[in-house]
């Protein structure tokens, strides 16, 4: 029998107990490293029950990778704390600035704030991305952005400036579909293209090999004209759409379903899961 690539949740506290009663459902989880650093506590018991049935995976939201300053020891010592305990089948983390200094003091903005496609941002996150792999010592995974800025110095664009990473420090990407879409319709309001069309062009132009994992989730649009990637919906149809073509292009990359706001009962997100299950059953 053909072994297809895996599909998984966003593990989230209130679907804890259905998971475990039917951990079947779905192939592995995905859960917040920050909201685990914490040593021991139920946090840890619950997280450790998960671990032992279903493949895990560490998605970081606070290394802030393209920060200008390098990321805290602090910082990684509390997640290779949590990775040494946890044993992740996937570690990843977004392509963003958190950290910076402000009069003197070490700050987190407690947001992904965007970065500009340029050669200093690049230099900026190829040192922390191989910062944080030395102290791992593993491969890691950088995500794109879903950004509602556009930089006037950036000098190259955003799928350029993401190979160009992962080349350098030898990590993975994970390719958000939403974000890409969420971006694309954007600029489409201000009167730049087909934003499905744009997608595909940007998946088309993707080295396969770099690519070990997508997401998916919803986005909302916001009364000002913006769409935002705030998962707090089902994956639209768009977006289906192209992970039914990302699947074709990325064959070995698994599924991940996020849906951090609003959530749904567990049966709903198993129905997300099963939808995004059927195209990579269709592979080859």
């Amino acid at each position: 029998m053909a072994s297809h690539p895996l599909v998984g949740v966003g593990l989230r506290a209130p679907h804890f107990e259905a998971l475990l009663t039917s951990p079947q459902s779905v192939d592995f989880v995905e859960v917040h490293a920050e909201n685990h650093f914490a040593e021991g506590g139920l946090s840890r018991a619950l997280l450790e029950r998960v671990a032992g049935v279903l493949p895990l995976s560490l998605h970081g939201t606070g290394a802030g990778l393209a920060s200008k300053m390098p990321i805290p020891m602090a910082h990684l010592r509390r997640l290779r704390a949590l990775v040494d305990w946890a044993q992740p089948t996937w570690v990843s983390d977004h392509v963003a600035q958190t950290w910076f200094v402000h009069h003197g003091q070490l700050r987190h903005a407690g947001d992904l704030l965007p970065v500009a496609f340029d050669r200093a941002a690049l230099r900026h996150l190829v040192d922390n991305t191989c910062r944080v792999q030395d102290h791992l010592g593993r491969q890691i995974l950088i995500e794109n952005l879903a950004q509602y800025v556009v930089f006037a110095q950036s000098d190259m664009t955003e799928l350029e400036f993401l190979v160009q990473a992962c080349e350098q420090s030898g990590c993975g990407l994970l390719v958000d579909l939403n974000n890409l879409h969420v971006n694309a319709v954007n600029a489409r309001n201000v009167g730049e293209g087909d934003a499905e069309a744009s997608v595909r062009r940007w998946l088309d132009a993707c080295p396969a090999h770099l690519v070990k994992e997508l997401h998916l989730a919803g986005s909302t649009p916001n009364p000002g004209g913006l769409v935002i990637d705030d998962h707090a919906q089902p994956v639209s149809e768009p977006v289906w759409a192209l992970h039914r073509h990302a699947c074709q292009r990325f064959p070995q990359a698994v599924t991940l379903i996020e849906w951090d706001e609003q959530l749904p009962p567990w049966s709903r997100l198993v129905q997300e899961a099963d939808r995004a299950r059927e195209h990579t059953r269709a592979l080859p």
